[in-house]
């Protein structure tokens, strides 16, 4: 019996080492910082759907006929300010250059005959003049070397019209020349082709479509019963949140920017407003990351005032199951998940079915934090209530 006795005490001291090394070795206290979950009263917004547009987009049209020889990018491409993107033939653009050229200058040594044969004129109307004074010419003399003079200014004056036109014929088989060779007014992206080599192009035909990559826009429409309301944001310079799906890896595929424009026409089937707002997103190294054709989703105020659970941005984490935040449980850390709403400031409105108002939820040393886990609180609003969600 005494033996049993001794193996049941073993046992029980085994198993209470065993317990009392395990909380040991449990993750430490966990260093954060929390702020409270409020109630607030915050303006109503309304999801409405759009896309990135490119405020520069052009379809590159020819200003000159020819048979295309050569096409130098292909859909898909960037192309710089300048860039040569097609040539048409210009062998017959050469020959009238070439020939407009020969012109000018048989214009000038037009002119250099007129001048000579001017300068000879005047010169014996001068001799017949001085002759008149000495009596020893005739008045019809004088008369018919006056009238050669004035000949010869009015011929002298149709060299020099001439020699206008000729340059001016020069010109513009010069700039023909240059339109044979297409280039890219802008930089951006090659997004189509309208032309092939071999392909005749006439006049005003179009050859590539190149969008700016630069100068990107959301563009969204909203309906007329929040028209106002757009219009007092858009004064005031509040930022709108916009979520683009194809930026998740980005920021969570959450950007902010400003309304630059309400269009003032509605649209006479839908009635829905057209804004414009003007965001960015670029990686460390300043790519941009946006394109044309983005779908987004914006969240735009109604006008309408409403109570909203918030809590800090900082607070919401992303998981690969969706948005979280970690809040105090009586000092140990736990999750509650959220759908959000909107921001407004540096909150954010959310949707929890976890989540009271006055609950601590913690917004710094959350991003290696996990459930159970104490928390050892760093500073905390004197306001907050710790420990909120016990129940």
């Amino acid at each position: 019996m005494r033996v049993l006795n001794r193996l049941v005490v073993v046992g029980l001291a085994s198993v209470l080492s065993a317990v009392a090394s395990g909380q040991g070795h449990g993750p430490p206290p966990a260093n954060v910082v929390v702020d409270a979950v409020r109630v607030e009263q915050l303006v109503q917004r309304r999801v409405v759907t759009g896309e990135i547009r490119s405020r520069l987009r052009s379809e590159l049209a020819s200003q000159v006929e020819g048979l295309m020889v050569s096409m130098d990018v292909e859909e898909g491409d960037v192309v710089a300010r300048g860039q040569v993107i097609a040539k048409l033939d210009d062998v017959r653009a050469k020959i009238e250059f070439d020939r407009a050229m020969a012109d000018v200058d048989y214009a000038a040594a037009v002119m250099m005959e007129r001048e000579a044969e001017l300068e000879i004129a005047r010169r014996d109307l001068g001799r017949i003049e001085e002759l008149q004074r000495l009596g020893s010419s005739g008045v019809s003399q004088l008369d018919e070397a006056r009238t050669l003079v004035a000949s010869r200014e009015a011929l002298m004056a149709q060299a020099k019209a001439e020699m206008v036109s000729a340059k001016g014929d020069l010109h513009l088989r010069e700039r023909e020349l240059a339109d044979m060779t297409i280039v890219a007014p802008f930089g951006g992206r090659v997004v189509s082709k309208q032309s092939e080599i071999g392909q005749w192009v006439g006049r005003g035909d179009g050859v590539v479509t190149i969008v700016s990559l630069d100068t990107l826009e959301a563009w969204v429409a909203v309906p007329e019963d929040v028209y106002a309301a757009v219009q007092q944001t858009q004064e005031s310079g509040e930022k709108i949140e916009i979520a683009l799906p194809a930026l998740n890896g980005f920021n969570g595929g959450r950007v902010f920017g400003e309304i630059l424009a309400i269009l003032p026409n509605a649209d006479s089937l839908s009635r829905l407003f057209a804004v414009r707002i003007g965001v960015a997103a670029k990686d460390e190294d300043g790519k941009n990351l946006l394109r044309p054709g983005m779908s987004l989703s914006a969240w735009m105020p109604t006008g309408k005032p409403g109570e909203f659970l918030t809590v800090s941005k900082d607070a919401i984490v992303r998981t690969a199951t969706g948005e979280i935040v970690y809040y105090s449980n009586d000092g140990v850390s736990a999750i509650a998940p959220v759908t959000r709403l909107f921001a407004s400031g540096d909150r954010v409105a959310v949707r929890s079915h976890l989540l009271k108002d006055g609950m601590v939820v913690v917004i710094d040393g959350n991003e290696r934090l996990r459930p159970g886990q104490v928390l050892a609180i760093q500073e905390l609003p004197s306001d907050d209530v710790v420990g909120g969600g016990s129940d």
